[in-house]
């Protein structure tokens, strides 16, 4: 289990991997495999713009 802090709120996750996405607009994270079968991917919490993770980029706190 791992608590990640994102800018607006946290989320508790029953998995050790890192998230690949944060939403550009309610800052919620996302995995890859949340949107195996989308073609094209948009936060599934408001339909906002998600961006990828990295290390030059990390998670808005």
């Amino acid at each position: 289990m791992q608590v990640i802090k994102y800018k607006g709120g946290m989320t508790m996750v029953d998995r050790s991997d890192a998230p690949d996405y944060q939403c550009k607009n309610c800052f919620k994270v996302w995995w890859r495999d949340d949107f195996e079968q989308s073609l094209f991917i948009a936060c599934q919490n408001c339909h906002g713009q998600l961006r990828n993770i990295t290390n030059d980029d990390p998670i808005e706190i």
